[in-house]
Formats: C-alpha cells, structure tokens, sequence
C-alpha cells in the first residue's frame, strides 16, 4: 500500500508538472507571435510612411500619421534628416546633413528652414560655421530682427527705419512733420541723444524747412541709442551693420 501511494504522488506530481509545463510553453508561444506581429506591423507602417521631399526619399524609420511622417523620426535619401517631422515634411527642430557632410541644425517649417539655426561648412578641412534666423529658407541675419524700438513717448507716430545700404556704417535720424498746425511755431529738432549700446565716430546735423536730419557716421553695431526732441523721446537698437535711415514723425 505504501508503495502505491509513492507511485500515485509522483504521477499526481509529474502530471502538475506537465500543466506547468505547457501554460509556460503557450504563454511564450503567445507572446513571440505578438512580438512578430509588432514588428511586422511597425515595418509595414514605416514602408506605407511617406516622406516627401525628393532628397529624402529611400528609407524612413520613426513615427507616422495618416501615411506621412509626422512626428520624430530619422529619413535617409541623397541627404540624411534626423528630427521632427509633420505631414511628410521636416518641421520643427531636426538635423539636416547634405552628401557632402555639410550639415544644418535648427528650425524648420513645410520642408525648409524656418527660424534660429546653425549652418556648419566643411571645405579643404576646415569647418566653418553660419548662427542666425532663416525664414522660408533664406538667412535673414544673426538677429531675429535687424532692429527693435525700445521706447517711445505718445507723441511719436509710427516711426519708420529702412535699412539702406550693406556696406556703410551710418545712422540717419530725420524728424518730420516738425510745425504746428497753422504753418507757424519753432520747428522741433533733436536737442540731445544718449548712447547705451556701441558708438559712433563723427555727427552732422542739417536743418531744413520741415525736416531736421542728424547724421552719426562710422557707426558700431549693435548700437542703441535715446533720442531726445524737445519733451518727445525715442529709444532705438539696431544690431545688423549697414547705413539706416530712420523718420520720427512727431505729432503737435
């Protein structure tokens, strides 16, 4: 008797062990079929995900909507694209490496640059380097914009500033609309500036009929400087060199 109970608790046992056995064998079973079902699923999606400049197109991997890489991913063509992307196109901030090796860093919107970036240039070896702001792919400079009106007191209209010249370095401030109402009173001219941010070489200053002009040559940019006409007030910085021109219409 004492041995038929041995045998019947190593059958009880072995048959235990058996289940055991088989549930661990179909839960790994179902898991690697889930395993090759992702994978296969995440391939097709990358091989339906289009990208859509020209240069970028041969392989994609990374997230995508509705057909079109959108989101973070990486798309290798003639040229390589490793960022964000929206709608097939690179927009948002990503790396853009050219065949060559050169490689631009920064914004970018509907497929081309857009915003704060860096371009980096490899020629015979040595590495150069363009920071700044690009807008519809075109580098508008290394401020975001050439200029700022700082202050200005509620007499002053809307005070125009047009950059007119790359190589000069001049500041032309014009006041016009200078007399009263009835033709008659003393024209208002700019009485005195303060400079807070460059400097200047030499000053001019013309008076005409209804236009005052001061001229600062030999400018250093960026230059920020407070323009006083009798009680009205300007404050201006300008960051990009060149020769600028700009009228303060004053209103009396």
């Amino acid at each position: 008797m004492y041995q038929n109970c041995v045998i019947f608790i190593k059958i009880h046992l072995f048959n235990q062990t058996l289940k055991l056995t088989k549930t661990i064998f179909v839960k790994q079973i179902i898991l690697i079929l889930f395993f090759v079902i992702s994978v296969k699923s995440m391939y097709a999606q990358e091989a339906d995900c289009k990208v859509l400049l020209d240069s970028l197109k041969g392989t994609y991997t990374g997230e995508c909507k509705n057909g079109k890489a959108n989101g973070t991913g990486k798309a290798v063509g003639t040229s390589t694209y490793d960022g964000e992307f929206k709608n097939g196109l690179p927009e948002g901030k990503g790396k853009y490496t050219w065949g060559n090796g050169d490689y631009y860093y920064g914004g970018w919107k509907k497929g081309v640059k857009e915003g704060k970036g860096q371009f980096h240039r490899f020629e015979n070896g040595v590495e150069t380097m363009i920071a700044g702001y690009w807008k519809k792919d075109i580098y508008r400079g290394e401020y975001e914009n050439p200029f700022i009106i700082q202050n200005s007191t509620t007499d002053i209209g809307n005070v125009r500033i047009t950059k007119l010249s790359n190589t000069d370095r001049y500041i032309s401030v014009s006041v016009s609309g200078l007399l009263s109402n009835s033709g008659f009173g003393s024209r208002t001219i700019m009485t005195s500036f303060f400079v807070t941010r460059g400097s200047y070489i030499s000053k001019s200053s013309t008076t005409m009929t209804n236009k005052d002009i001061t001229i600062f040559q030999g400018v250093i940019f960026p230059f920020r400087g407070t323009f006083y006409f009798g009680n009205s007030i300007l404050e201006i910085e300008i960051f990009e060199d060149g020769g600028w021109d700009v009228v303060v219409p004053i209103n009396k």
